[in-house]
């Protein structure tokens, strides 16, 4: 039988890796299906049978997919035309662009306000 020893001590760090992990995968999954949602949508454009509703396509980008639905309308020359449909997609990314640039300051400066690179530097001087 295979015994596994638990050390009580795990780092205070792990939650916060395995959020970040959870993050990332549920990120990249959303990001997957707005692509796919666009790539069926356009596959339905080219056939002529029922669209998929815009509003759909943008809450999925408004809702973290943003980066799945550019690539996709890059991809598949997909609504590049159209307006106000593009500025929309563009504003979405944009907000998404100050969001991340907003958490990584915070998770580099924390709440106080100072930077963690003056810790890490005063770390590695000592």
């Amino acid at each position: 039988m295979w015994t596994i020893a638990f050390d009580n001590t795990a780092p205070s760090t792990l939650p916060a890796v395995i959020l970040t992990c959870l993050v990332l995968v549920f990120w990249f999954t959303l990001n997957l299906v707005t692509y796919t949602f666009f790539q069926a949508d356009k596959d339905r454009a080219i056939h002529g049978e029922i669209r998929i509703p815009e509003r759909t396509l943008l809450f999925l980008a408004l809702s973290g997919g943003s980066l799945g639905a550019k690539i996709a309308q890059r991809r598949f020359y997909h609504k590049t035309q159209k307006q106000p449909f593009g500025w929309l997609l563009n504003t979405i990314i944009a907000l998404h662009l100050v969001l991340v640039a907003l958490g990584a300051y915070l998770a580099i400066a924390g709440p106080s306000g100072f930077w963690a690179a003056e810790q890490i530097a005063a770390f590695y001087a000592t």
